[in-house]
């Protein structure tokens, strides 16, 4: 890749970047949130056509941009999100729309005798006729290599693909990649565990900001180097957000020894009113999750959540609405607003019941509580009854925090809340959060923007694989020495620790997770 640069309306996303990969080399791809790398994986596959720069593959330029033409060209994709059909066998997955036919008719037979010769050439020991909604996590993300590698792909790209993973199936998973390696694949593996990277990959590539940071050895790049290339010296934007202390009240949420079916394991957690928690990890360290079994999504599979000394038993969303308890989503779209809809019309859905009677909405209330929470969190909007879909991402999102605020929470559980809009709305939505905890509110907030997680908590908790590994209060990542420094610097010095600390909290799963095997 040579000079690719992505431009969406007046935001630039890609910025002259190019890199090189190597046959029978596996490249690391690293950078932040918003660094680009979704970007380039887009346009490496053919979804974006870049606005400048181009792509060669063994020395022939691509000319046509689209997913099959990358994939003609020799270029497979492995999303996060697994594709794989979980009613149908592994062979037919892995063969699905290229079925041998024998009179007309799908051949099933030949699929699963070819899927067999092809998993026993990369030895991987998977039953093709078996039902792939039977299989374990590490199973599924096999196959799904497999799938890719049966489409003679001579560049495979591999998108966190250890995030759903156990230990073992980690291993399971390298060892196939090194086989792979050693065929002549070039692979690109997108991940933010840095341990995985110091252990797979032969060169890495860091973007920060839509551009090319550095391409270096794994050698020359140690955690702490990786961590500052990620982090560099950025404008952050949120330096001039001024954190007072907390003044904390009494215990407004407690988790004791709370687990899910699955994830999270074993959480205990206590926090204040007038407090904001930040749970800080990445994907797959089950924040969402924790999330879901405090808003009464999931069921808490054993232990105990106290809401204001009370404990509690959430079999429902609404039981935790009514015990004080709101969810702001990670997914806006699609869980938090009804875009096509009016700003009156999300306000007040929340709290639909106190403002209806004999089924019908009283409008002057509807109106009041709308127009409360569009003075109270500075909403622009033309009108209260335009649709959520005319509004900026920062102000839509404003929309869906009214919703809750609307109903007066006693604790607020905030998932991404600055996932997907500008900087000057994540100012404004980190400066309402530190205002909703001088009012008296109890907040967890999960980010995946550590600055913001510095900038708005007073205390952060590190998840990894389900488990919490360190509560830092916010003082605690701060250096002394770096006192008389600007605040930018501070910020960007205290993100470099927590990067460390998940890391090394990465590290300490995975050494649990051993020790379980």
């Amino acid at each position: 890749m040579k000079g690719i640069s992505k431009k969406f309306g007046g935001v630039q996303a890609l910025d002259n970047v190019g890199f090189e990969v190597l046959a029978g080399e596996i490249h690391a791809l690293l950078g932040g949130n918003g660094a680009g790398k979704s970007t380039i994986l887009k346009v490496l596959n053919g979804v974006h056509a870049p606005s400048a720069g181009y792509i060669e593959v063994a020395g022939v330029p691509l000319t046509t941009h689209s997913p099959e033409a990358s994939r003609a060209a020799g270029i497979a994709m492995n999303y996060q999100e697994m594709s794989l059909i979980p009613t149908l066998t592994v062979a037919q997955n892995v063969y699905l729309t290229r079925e041998a036919k024998s009179g007309g008719l799908i051949d099933d037979s030949e699929a699963e005798r070819d899927a067999a010769k092809l998993f026993a050439m990369l030895e991987v020991d998977v039953d093709p006729s078996a039902i792939v909604g039977d299989l374990g996590a590490g199973q599924k993300q096999l196959t799904e290599i497999v799938k890719a590698i049966s489409q003679n792909a001579r560049i495979l790209v591999l998108d966190e693909p250890s995030t759903a993973l156990a230990v073992s199936d980690v291993d399971r998973l390298f060892t196939f990649l090194r086989k792979l390696k050693k065929q002549g694949v070039a692979i690109i593996y997108v991940s933010h565990r840095m341990d995985e990277i110091a252990r797979i990959a032969d060169r890495a590539t860091i973007l920060r900001d839509g551009k090319h940071v550095i391409t270096a050895d794994i050698g020359d790049l140690p955690i702490d180097t990786m961590i500052e290339h990620i982090v560099g010296k950025r404008s952050l934007g949120l330096a001039d957000v001024v954190r007072s202390e907390a003044i904390r009240g009494d215990i407004g949420l407690e988790l004791r020894d709370v687990s899910g079916r699955n994830k999270p394991n074993n959480i205990s957690l206590s926090i204040h009113k007038g407090e904001v928690v930040g749970l800080a990890g990445l994907l797959g360290s089950g924040r969402t999750s924790l999330a879901k079994l405090i808003a009464g999504i999931d069921p808490v599979a054993s232990g105990e959540i106290l809401v204001n000394d009370r404990a509690v038993n959430f079999r429902r969303p609404g039981d935790a609405i009514a015990a004080g308890v709101v969810l702001v989503p990670e997914a806006r779209a699609t869980q938090g607003i009804i875009a096509s809809h009016s700003v009156t019309d999300n306000v007040i859905l929340a709290g639909l019941d106190n403002l209806t009677s004999a089924g019908f909405v009283n409008a002057a209330k509807a109106r009041a509580v709308t127009d409360a929470q569009i003075e109270r969190l500075s909403i622009k909007t033309a009108s209260r009854d335009h649709a959520v879909s005319t509004l900026s991402g920062g102000n839509q999102q404003k929309v869906v925090i009214g919703k809750w605020l609307a109903v007066d929470p006693d604790v607020l559980v905030l998932d991404e809340p600055t996932a997907g809009i500008d900087i000057g709305s994540k100012s404004e939505i980190i400066k309402l959060v530190r205002d909703l905890a001088a009012s008296g509110k109890a907040i967890l907030m999960i980010s995946s923007e550590l600055s913001e997680l510095l900038t708005a908590c007073d205390r952060i908790v590190v998840m990894a694989d389900g488990r919490t590994y360190a509560d830092f209060p916010r003082a605690a990542l701060d250096d002394p020495a770096e006192e008389n420094t600007d605040i930018a610097h501070r910020l960007q010095a205290a993100e470099q620790r927590l990067q460390i600390s998940i890391q090394e909290a990465l590290a300490a799963g995975q050494k649990d997770s051993h020790a379980q095997y």
